[in-house]
């Protein structure tokens, strides 16, 4: 009967199962779609960090392959004549116009002794993949020509602060991504391994660190006590520097000396490391790495924010200063190597215009920013500004081991950076073309360092 309580309990059952049985499958409805979803994301994130990776070792390859150029270009063409370099800046450079400010005579045979200039392709062709998709048409096999630009997020800034470098996203094939690297010059930064080689290269590298961290404003790192409770001085971080490298187990003293920077103490030389948490001893011998800096008693990770960017283990013991860079630092600490005496002040060097008026020379003699000079020429332009430098700059040719100053490069490093979709693949690259390379310097170069992250 329509009235009977047990219709009505049947049919209370039956509407009850039945918005459980629909709850249950919304549920597990709901459940399927996110898991399918995710699954989707982590595949589309997994095929664009495959093509992020693979398009920052692209970037590396590219970076290479202007290297190889560089190499065959530094040897086969040589310099530029200087004459021509005159004729590029329209005022005859300091060719002509130079002018000794102690006997007012025009300096004679050119700013190098008619040496000239040459050209740093690195610095010339971008490695970007706008650029090479002009190369290639926009496109290969699938993609078109005619293919729209997509924009690219903005990546973080550089560490230096300087703008961060944009690229543009474009088709490569099946592939929609972008590519970028910038290649910096190892040889013009410090390299700490020369603290442990002969002749001029200990001391000039010696001077260049001492003059970077001299300021004052620096004295915190050297002043307080750091992670272990130790309290590590300029010298003794140089010092330091020098005998986890050296083979003997003596301590050694810096003396800022330009004949001799360097001379053995008497105690030993790990007497920093024996009072750690975890004891360890100097490696005696070479870096391996930059990151390996952190061994040294008395590096910190403040030390190494602020002056990582000017460091370098990876030239060869017997590389030169390249003498070519825009960094106003480097240009006074190259000034103050050159200087006769070194490592002391000159009036000249005290105004504070000094700088500017390099740099203002700098840019007449090299009238495009992708040329380079070489050490005579610019001891000649310090020569012009009223420095008085020393002799063995000064000379076209000088014996090997006495002028730690050079106009080209073997050791380069490479920061790579490759985007898909929105993952970002870094690629952290350092290849020489020196001695060691041998074979390989024919090539692309060898490897020395190789960072993914």
């Amino acid at each position: 009967m329509p009235d009977d309580p047990r219709y009505a309990r049947q049919r209370g059952a039956a509407l009850l199962v039945a918005i459980s049985s629909i709850a249950i499958l919304t549920a597990v409805s709901v459940d399927l779609a996110y898991n399918t979803r995710v699954s989707l994301q982590m595949a589309a994130n997994a095929r664009d960090e495959l093509r992020a990776t693979y398009l920052a070792k692209s970037a590396v390859s590219m970076s290479r392959l202007v290297l190889y150029f560089q190499q065959h270009l530094d040897r086969t063409t040589g310099a530029i004549p200087a004459n021509l370099m005159g004729a590029l800046s329209g005022k005859g450079g300091l060719t002509d116009a130079a002018t000794s400010p102690a006997t007012g005579a025009k300096k004679q045979g050119g700013a190098a002794g008619g040496s000239g200039i040459s050209l740093r392709l690195w610095d010339l062709v971008p490695i970007d993949s706008s650029a090479a998709a002009l190369f290639l048409g926009g496109g290969m096999g699938g993609g078109t020509a005619d293919a729209a630009p997509v924009p690219v997020a903005a990546p973080p800034a550089a560490p230096d602060g300087s703008a961060p470098q944009q690229g543009t996203r474009r088709i490569f094939g099946d592939t929609e991504g972008s590519f970028h690297a910038a290649i910096e010059d190892e040889d013009r930064k410090i390299n700490l391994r020369q603290f442990d080689a002969i002749g001029a290269f200990p001391a000039a590298q010696g001077m260049r660190l001492a003059e970077l961290v001299r300021d004052p404003k620096w004295d915190f790192l050297f002043d307080e006590d750091d992670a272990n409770g130790f309290r590590v001085s300029r010298k003794d971080l140089f010092g330091a520097i020098k005998d986890w490298q050296d083979m003997d187990e003596t301590s050694s003293n810096f003396t800022g000396d330009a004949l001799k920077p360097f001379e053995l103490g008497y105690g030993d030389e790990n007497y920093l490391y024996d009072r750690a948490p975890e004891r360890y001893k100097a490696k005696n011998a070479s870096f391996d790495s930059l990151d390996e800096l952190f061994m040294v008693g008395g590096v910190s990770d403040a030390f190494m924010a602020a002056f990582g960017d000017k460091l370098t283990v990876y030239p060869d013991l017997n590389t030169t200063i390249n003498v070519n860079t825009d960094d106003p630092l480097q240009l006074m600490v190259n000034t103050l190597v050159m200087a006769d005496p070194p490592g002391k002040p000159q009036p000249a060097m005290l105004d504070p215009a000094f700088v500017s008026n390099l740099v203002t020379a700098l840019k007449l003699v090299r009238p495009l920013p992708f040329m380079s000079i070489g050490p005579q020429q610019f001891a000649t332009m310090l020569q012009t500004l009223g420095v008085k430098v020393q002799p063995i700059y000064a000379r076209a040719a000088a014996d090997p081991g006495k002028n730690p100053f050079g106009d080209r490069s073997s050791t380069f490093h490479i920061h790579a950076v490759g985007a898909a979709g929105d993952v970002r693949k870094t690629i952290d690259a350092v290849v020489t073309f020196d001695q060691r390379a041998e074979g390989l310097a024919q090539d692309q170069g060898r490897l020395l360092h190789w960072q993914e992250e």
